[in-house]
Parts: C-alpha cells; sequence; structure tokens
C-alpha cells in the first residue's frame, strides 16, 4: 500500500502544480506544498493548514511537519494510513478531486 500511496501522490504532483514534491517510505509519506512549482517557494503556513482543516472535514486525517523538520519550514503534508488501508483506503485518501 505504500507502494499505492506514493504512485497516487506522484500523479496528484503531476496534475497539481501545488505539490513540489513527494516522498516516503512504506505507508509514511509527504506531499510538500509550494507557491511556486518553478522555484519550489513553500507554500504560506496559513494555506498549508488550511488544506489540513479541509481533509480533516471530509474525514481524511493528515499532519504537515513542524518547523523543527525541514529547514524550519512546514509545508509537507504528512500521511500516515493505517497498517490495514485498503487500495480503496489509499485512493480515497489521495483522491484529489477536491483539492484546489
Amino acid at each position: 500500500m505504500g507502494e499505492r500511496t506514493l504512485a497516487n501522490l506522484n500523479a496528484l504532483m503531476e496534475k497539481h502544480e501545488a505539490i513540489g514534491d513527494v516522498r516516503g517510505k512504506g505507508l509514511f509519506c509527504g506531499a510538500e506544498l509550494v507557491a511556486d512549482s518553478k522555484t519550489k517557494e513553500p507554500l504560506d503556513e496559513k494555506r498549508v493548514q488550511a488544506v489540513v482543516a479541509d481533509c480533516l472535514g471530509q474525514g481524511v486525517i493528515i499532519g504537515a511537519t513542524n518547523r523543527s523538520l525541514n529547514d524550519g519550514l512546514n509545508n509537507p503534508l504528512c500521511l500516515s494510513p493505517a497498517p490495514i488501508a485498503t487500495a480503496g483506503d489509499i485512493d480515497r485518501i489521495t483522491d484529489g478531486s477536491t483539492w484546489r
């Protein structure tokens, strides 16, 4: 399921310029949100938290890194689905149809 999560996130990165990078290992994955896809300028913290809140409103719990990681930036979204997550669960989490 980790490979599926990363593949789905990479597909989202190709569709959405706001995703500057995707990385992870196993079911612990991250998608770095950027304001500019060319310069990789990090997305403003308030907008990252708005994405986290929107996901929660849709029943998907994700987080964002804190400033102690990633050179003091907190623009990566953190996903860590349960080890019992099904392919359908992963697809719902990484659907992206409501991403703005």
